[in-house]
């Protein structure tokens, strides 16, 4: 598009800018929301810094009790099972229900998260007023980045080995169901069970940290919306109100969006609402849509084919992939209030992408391209969507 003020070299540069740790409530967390209320004032728009306090501990508590417990279960599971499959597929059962609870997003759980506590940071809103606007137009993306002590290919082997030991054993032990043992060699049980629970037991050890200058997760992401604050708050028609939105506490189960939600949502009503997420955008690689969570529900049913069609006017080929159950992304609270989202991310499990969460989450790792194709993409699929009405 000749005509497109998305400029991905100022993207990148305002990218780099701002990757420096900035965990919730450090040092680095304060300049940042100092820094994005600064760009977002500059873009014409009306300020708000929602500040807020927490305290993660009872979730903290939750999910490592779960994981202890789980890793036990399964472990027992193994053992019995070898003699007994009825009741090692019990014990089974007992491990998995409880994950089914706490890895998917129930709404309830919200409640260890209502707590204030030690953990003080900020939600920074830019909104354009409009009187009397006939939808809403949110972009987001959150400004925390976190370290954490087991770094991403650990996790993703702990969590594969997790569920695949565990579903292997359950399928040993059905085979061994109306026999005095399962089938195969007498050690197999024991060694599945071992293998889940080991690693279900590994995961709970995982802390977080401030060590992350987080350029991936989510400086590049923080740019983009910042760039379409300016660029759409020019170009978006007048009964259209945009919020440009800046979330604290993502990498602390989403509290940030939750909190935001809780003080906000009520002057949503009356009118359509829908939300672009930006999480994970600029590691090198295809742009990514994330518009499905956990068993296929999905986040977006409008703006993933409005993005999708615009991506093709662009000449650029998405990924369209499902959020899965125990990845948390800003999205998930939005659209169990029912607001449409839709995230984009980019890259595969290359080098940038096994870095975040880590020191080594780094300016260098990001690249121009995909961030200024989830830019542009946003832009004509938020320009598409708001001038819908007018074409009907």
């Amino acid at each position: 598009m000749t005509d497109d003020p998305i400029d991905g070299a100022r993207i990148l540069a305002e990218a780099r800018a701002l990757s420096y740790p900035r965990y919730p409530g450090s040092d680095g967390d304060r300049r940042v929301i100092g820094e994005i209320a600064d760009r977002l004032r500059q873009a014409g728009l009306d300020i708000s810094v929602d500040w807020f306090s927490y305290d993660l501990r009872p979730a903290l508590w939750a999910l490592r009790t779960l994981l202890v417990a789980s890793g036990l279960l399964l472990a027992a599971a193994g053992a019995i099972g070898r003699t007994a499959p009825p009741i090692g597929l019990v014990l089974v059962a007992l491990a998995l229900a409880p994950a089914a609870v706490f890895l998917t997003w129930a709404p309830w759980l919200e409640r260890l998260y209502r707590r204030e506590g030690p953990t003080r940071t900020a939600n920074v809103s830019g909104r354009r007023p409009v009187p009397s606007p006939r939808l809403t137009l949110i972009v987001m993306a959150h400004h925390d980045s976190k370290s954490q002590n087991l770094p991403l290919l650990c996790r993703v082997v702990l969590t594969i080995a997790a569920l695949g030991g565990t579903f292997a054993l359950a399928g040993v032990l059905v085979a061994g169901l109306g026999r005095a043992a399962p089938p195969g060699p007498g050690w197999l049980a024991p060694a599945l069970g071992g293998l889940a629970g080991a690693a279900a037991l590994l995961l709970s050890t995982l802390s977080s940290g401030n060590r992350s200058p987080g350029a991936v997760d989510n400086a590049g992401s923080l740019a983009i919306v910042l760039e379409l604050a300016s660029v759409l708050g020019r170009e978006l028609p007048g009964d259209v109100e945009l919020i440009a939105l800046s979330t604290g506490a993502e990498e602390d189960h989403m509290i940030g969006a939750l909190r935001w939600l809780d003080a906000h949502a009520a002057g949503l009503a009356g009118r359509p609402v829908y939300c672009l997420n930006f999480d994970g955008v600029g590691a090198p690689g295809r742009l990514v849509l994330l518009d499905r969570y956990g068993a296929l529900a999905p986040c977006a049913p409008r703006l993933a084919p409005l993005a999708l069609a615009a991506a093709a006017r662009l000449g650029v080929r998405p990924r369209r992939v499902v959020t899965p159950p125990a990845l948390g992304t800003d999205a998930i609270p939005f659209v169990h209030r029912g607001i449409e989202c839709l995230t984009f991310a980019s890259g595969s499990l290359g080098r940038a992408t096994l870095a975040v969460h880590s020191a080594g989450d780094l300016p260098e790792n990001l690249d121009r391209e995909p961030l200024e194709q989830a830019a542009r993409v946003a832009r004509a699929a938020a320009l598409e969507l708001a001038d819908e009405p007018h074409r009907r």
